[in-house]
Formats: structure tokens, C-alpha cells, sequence
């Protein structure tokens, strides 16, 4: 389809419109994201502006892919990342999958060791969320043997082993973050965080895990964009795995529309071409 600027502002303008009627959905990250942005600033932590949305570069359609940062803060930090990957455009009937999507991202300094990204991070599951960890499902390879074999709280949920050539060459972030011709990482060795939707499974698992959410990403070795460690959870992941209200894909897409047709506005940059993945 060819991209046409009138047709992606048409499509921008439309997202606007709709998000004059704020709905529970929206309600609900907010809250979560409030929590999330308390738990941590109670421990001293330094609350990022996010990145923009439009990029302006060729990756993921000239769209934010994730949170990874070119540079980070000599302090421990924190940010809510808003974020859209193009291959999700034809993904809408996939539970979890949304056109807009937000990272909940807290990065630790150099010195840091993955383990002190991991147990904060589920220290504020625990704590903050609730939520049950005989119900967590911890995707990685043998990199995560330390960790998961030294903690008693980990040993509640379950592990599934990748083989580590197989997640390098996925480059997923169960195992192993890379994806192909990102700006500013070469990859880096992480663990996944998956919980069910409804009662799960007690059967034996295998990855890719239906029925289950991936919640969040933690990293297990230093980012080759510099900075320490540290790991993201996904907001709306994270409200639909606790049964909270979360945006439909929809809703996700008119929101998506009117966040980088606002940004466009602002700074006078081109629309992404990577929206036409997500023109109906």
C-alpha cells in the first residue's frame, strides 16, 4: 500500500476523536503506572521523560521499538515507555497484542548485577501488584541457572529452558534480546516473565507458551548500549494478567494514531511509514 500523508493525518485526527472519550481502560494503566512509578520512587529512583514515538529512523517503520536507550543516567532510573512493533499490525486477534503498548522500565547503574534488576522488579510484583508467584513462568537459558537455582521465590513458579543458540537466533527476549537491525543494541542475554491467562496449565511446559502473558523482560548481562542492567514490564500485559481493565487493539490503534499524529504536530516530523501496518 502506497503511503500517502493525507491519509496517515485522516487516520491521526480520527485516533484524536476517539480519545476525547476517555474510557476504564485508560483509568487502569494509569493506575498501574502510578504504582509503579511510587514503588520506585519510595526506593529514591530518578522518573525519565520517555522517548519519542517517531524515531526517524528506518527500524520498525520509523517507530519506537522498546525502551532501549542510546545512553543512560549514571543513577538508577525509571521511565514509562510508550512503544509500537510493526509486526503486530496483523496480529489484533492475538491475546495481549496491542497497536500502542507501554513499557514499565526501570534501569539500575553500572555496577549493578542482573540479579539486583530481577529481584527489584519482582519485588515490586510481589509487594505492589500481588501477584501469585506459584503462577510465574520464567522463560531464558542456562544463563538464568544461577539465579533461578539460588532463590527460593523464583523455585514457586517454573522454568523453561531454551537452548541458547535457538534464543540468540530468535532474538525474542526469552532468552536473548536482538532484534534484527536494531539501532541501539547488539543483543544481550535476558529472562522472560510469563503468567497465565485464567488457570494456566499444570502439564508439562514448552515455549512459546499458549495460554500465558508474557509480562515482562529482564536483562542478565550489561546492554551494549552502555548503563547497567535492568528490565521492563508491559502495563497493559501486566492489568490483563491481574483480570484488571486493559485496552482493547482497537483502542490501542486510535491511541497509537493520536499520539504520533500530536508528535508530528509538535516537532514537524514526517509521519512513520510503519503506521500503514495498522491502517485498517
Amino acid at each position: 500500500m502506497e503511503l500517502d500523508r493525507r491519509r496517515l493525518m485522516s487516520l491521526a485526527a480520527a485516533g484524536s476523536l476517539g480519545m476525547m472519550l476517555p474510557g476504564p481502560s485508560a483509568n487502569a494503566a494509569a493506575t498501574s503506572s502510578t504504582g509503579f512509578i511510587q514503588h520506585f520512587s519510595n526506593q529514591g529512583v530518578q522518573v525519565l521523560d520517555p522517548l519519542p514515538l517517531i524515531t526517524g529512523v528506518g527500524f520498525n517503520g520509523g517507530l519506537r521499538y522498546d525502551d532501549t536507550r542510546p545512553s543512560y543516567p549514571d543513577a538508577s532510573s525509571m521511565c514509562v515507555q510508550p512503544a509500537c512493533r510493526i509486526e503486530d499490525g496483523g496480529k489484533s486477534s492475538e491475546p495481549g497484542v496491542l497497536a500502542l503498548f507501554h513499557i514499565m522500565v526501570l534501569n539500575l547503574p553500572g555496577g549493578a548485577g542482573p540479579g539486583d534488576a530481577l529481584g527489584q522488579l519482582l519485588g515490586y510484583l510481589m509487594d505492589s501488584v500481588k501477584i501469585d508467584p506459584d503462577k510465574l513462568v520464567f522463560v531464558s537459558t542456562q544463563v538464568f541457572d544461577p539465579y533461578f537455582n539460588a532463590e527460593p521465590l523464583l523455585q514457586k513458579g517454573r522454568f523453561v529452558k531454551r537452548d541458547l543458540s535457538e534464543a540468540q537466533a530468535a532474538g525474542d527476549g526469552s532468552g536473548f534480546f536482538a532484534p534484527a537491525g536494531h539501532p541501539d543494541t547488539k543483543g544481550f542475554a535476558t529472562v522472560s516473565i510469563h503468567y497465565p491467562i485464567g488457570a494456566g496449565t499444570t502439564g508439562e511446559l514448552s515455549y512459546p507458551l499458549p495460554g500465558y502473558l508474557e509480562i515482562g523482560e529482564i536483562s542478565l548481562a550489561e546492554p551494549s548500549s552502555g548503563g547497567g542492567v535492568g528490565g521492563g514490564l508491559g502495563l497493559e500485559r501486566l492489568a490483563m494478567a491481574m483480570g484488571a481493565a486493559a485496552p482493547t487493539f482497537s483502542e490501542s490503534r486510535v491511541t497509537l494514531f493520536e499520539k504520533v499524529g500530536q508528535e508530528a504536530s509538535k516537532t514537524g516530523a514526517e509521519f512513520p511509514i510503519g503506521l500503514e501496518a495498522f491502517a485498517e
